[in-house]
């Protein structure tokens, strides 16, 4: 090896340190790495938007799902978002980053119409939040704030219960018509996952029952088990399959499902009790303009065409359901 090769060697080498150097020192300690983004938008009460942040700060990288940080809250209002966006950034040890943000936590009267003006400012840099999961708090900001202040780990458990409702979240980037989020409730200042769900919809928002929630969940197919507290003891589905078929001015809803082990198979009783919540938990939603098993997509398909808008503004059509449970 010449001289001249071993300069050359040695000057790559000492410019591939001083970019890592750089690029460390700009993406892990020297950022705010906020986890998520918490949205309170006007009331007739209060005339502002509140956004809080919750942050870690230094040792969150950028990269790291888990970081070892507290988790530490700041919050800031203005007349729109953007302006209490800026206002809660002023509150961060140091420039925000936006790249492990994964949730967005909406008051819960909060509609879809307000989300989509969120997202004019949740598009644009540094705030790249479409693919975050969606939740609702049962709690105004003052709350929010005034828990913070009353007990300093607050803000971890938040994002703990955060994790944990996460799988029952939707993404963002799902609000085309209306999106059904878990709600976090506010208990002897605990915070807790509520066991109704709230749908979402661009005129309003609607809480559905327990029984609802776990039903909307399981027609939309969510992973995990659904237990429902039914006469003679719970009946949980550890799989489903959930299939739809239009029948004359109808349709018929169709699930299978396999119950967890160890338990007795559900009776003709309680398959019957589960049928009704099924019907009622479309109708439900249809009336809150929600189609839940995109029933006008599954009339197009049969008539072979393009797919069928079914307004919500409409009657319900008639809904029957039928369930089974596998003998094993």
């Amino acid at each position: 090896m010449t001289g001249q090769q071993r300069a050359i060697r040695w000057l790559a080498a000492g410019v591939l340190v001083l970019w890592c150097g750089v690029f460390l020192r700009a993406e892990n300690t020297e950022k705010s790495m906020v986890r998520a983004l918490l949205l309170t938008p006007p009331t007739v009460v209060a005339q502002s938007w509140t956004v809080g942040l919750l942050y870690q700060f230094p040792e969150a990288a950028a990269d790291a799902s888990d970081a070892a940080a507290q988790v530490q809250l700041c919050t800031g209002q203005g007349n729109t978002l953007q302006t209490a966006l800026t206002e809660a950034e002023r509150g961060l040890p140091r420039k925000a980053s936006y790249r492990i943000c994964e949730y967005l936590l909406l008051n819960a009267e909060t509609t879809l119409k307000t989300i989509r003006q969120a997202e004019t400012v949740l598009k644009e840099e540094p705030v790249q939040g479409l693919s975050a999961r969606v939740l609702c708090m049962d709690l105004s900001g003052e709350e929010l704030a005034a828990a913070d202040g009353e007990n300093e780990l607050f803000p971890e458990r938040l994002l703990q219960v955060v994790k944990e409702a996460a799988p029952q979240a939707p993404h963002l980037y799902e609000s085309r018509n209306a999106l059904l989020a878990p709600v976090l409730i506010l208990t002897d200042g605990a915070i807790e996952n509520a066991e109704e769900m709230l749908l979402l919809t661009e005129t309003g928002n609607t809480r559905l029952t327990p029984a609802e929630s776990q039903m909307a969940q399981l027609l939309l197919g969510q992973s995990g088990e659904h237990t429902f507290p039914l006469a003679g003891g719970q009946v949980t589905f550890r799989r489903c399959v959930v299939s739809v078929e239009a029948v004359e001015d109808g349709f018929a809803v169709t699930l299978t499902g396999q119950r967890r082990a160890g338990t007795a198979l559900p009776t003709a009783v309680q398959c019957a009790a589960l049928e009704l919540l099924c019907v009622q938990t479309v109708q439900r939603c249809w009336e809150n303009e929600y189609d839940l098993l995109s029933l006008g997509a599954v009339r197009a398909l049969k008539q072979g065409t393009k797919r069928e808008m079914l307004t919500t503004k409409k009657v319900c059509p008639q809904v029957q359901a039928d369930v089974s449970f596998l003998q094993f």
